[in-house]
């Protein structure tokens, strides 16, 4: 008899809840399922965000009753409902449930393909095979001729659409694809190249040069008025015809992050060695911001030809004579690596 009063509290209760929820009062929260998330793990996060009052609960009626998968993505759901409103809301979206996937400033395009392998759930190497892929480019480029038209048929690019994937927060939902990813951030950088269309005419270089020069600045310094300082001593430089000697360029040559070079980096033969060629090189060598973007087209006038930054604040000295940076460098930069730091 004790058993069965206990059986008929626990389902009106369990009653209740389905069709109630808890007793707080009610408002609408934005809630994330992240892919792969178990049903502890969901439970949490509704209990985290107040939509449910009882994890175990919560985990109870999930295995008793009969529902629909629940999809990954972001939604808004009321605080306190009834667990059978939050599975009807998580299993039968309006819409395409979406999910925040960041694409981070100066990201280059290996390192974008990983946020894609992450998301998508393959490996970088698939990711980074369907983002080359030349029906895409050509599909693509079809629909961004303006855009694009420096990346065609260009033989020294060792990944094309470098610099054009615009880095930013982009919503994805269970039907886009590393493809429709890219086209995201396609479109996004089409839109910062009309926007600036008009400044672009003030200047000498091409949006492809525009690109290559900010995704340099985007990694020399950060912020805005010291990229467009570096900016203005990089334009220098060109004038001159002096290699632009940035560490970044190097990275890229060899495909590897050092904070310090040696001599021997410098030497590497790569048309993106900027320590051995002048200009801009073959393209950009990463995915730069629109800060980074503004600076290239907005330099600071200057009569500044070296730069230095001291690693520990991010300040960066500039100077007009080889004598005078290397002093800061001596200053700024440890012995060993002084006699490299030349931009």
């Amino acid at each position: 008899m004790t058993l069965l009063l206990i059986c008929i509290v626990f389902a009106l209760l369990m009653g209740t809840l389905v069709a109630t929820g808890g007793f707080g009062e009610e408002k609408e929260t934005q809630v994330t399922i992240p892919q792969g998330a178990s049903t502890s793990q969901i439970a949490h996060i509704l209990n985290e965000n107040d939509v449910i009052f009882n994890e175990n609960l919560f985990k109870i009626y999930l295995r008793l009753s009969n529902h629909d998968p629940i999809q990954a993505g972001t939604y808004q759901l009321k605080t306190s409902s009834g667990f059978g409103e939050v599975m009807n809301q998580l299993s039968h979206a309006q819409g395409p449930a979406t999910q925040a996937v960041l694409v981070k400033e100066g990201m280059n395009v290996e390192e974008i393909a990983q946020v894609m392998a992450d998301y998508f759930g393959i490996t970088q190497e698939e990711a980074l095979k369907r983002i080359n892929s030349e029906d895409l480019l050509a599909e693509e480029a079809a629909k961004y001729p303006e855009l694009l038209k420096a990346v065609v048929n260009n033989d020294q690019l060792r990944y094309p659409l470098e610099g054009y994937l615009f880095p930013a927060t982009y919503e994805l939902t269970q039907s886009d694809t590393v493809e429709s990813f890219v086209d995201k951030m396609l479109a996004a950088s089409e839109t910062i190249r009309q926007k600036y269309s008009d400044a672009l005419k003030q200047q000498s270089l091409s949006w492809h040069e525009i690109l290559t020069l900010a995704s340099i600045i985007e990694k020399e310094a950060s912020t805005d008025e010291d990229r467009k300082m570096v900016s203005g001593v990089f334009y220098n430089r060109l004038a001159e015809n002096m290699p632009l000697q940035s560490d970044i360029t190097l990275n890229y040559a060899h495909n590897e992050h050092s904070t310090y070079v040696t001599i021997e980096d410098t030497m590497i033969d790569s048309p993106y060695n900027l320590y051995q060629n002048t200009g801009l090189g073959p393209g950009p060598f990463n995915n730069p911001s629109e800060s980074a973007i503004q600076a290239a087209l907005n330099p600071t006038p200057n009569d500044y030809m070296y730069f230095v930054a001291d690693l520990s604040t991010g300040k960066v000295y500039f100077s007009k004579t080889y004598e005078e940076h290397d002093q800061l460098v001596q200053e700024y930069v440890s012995p060993e690596d002084a006699k490299l730091q030349e931009q």
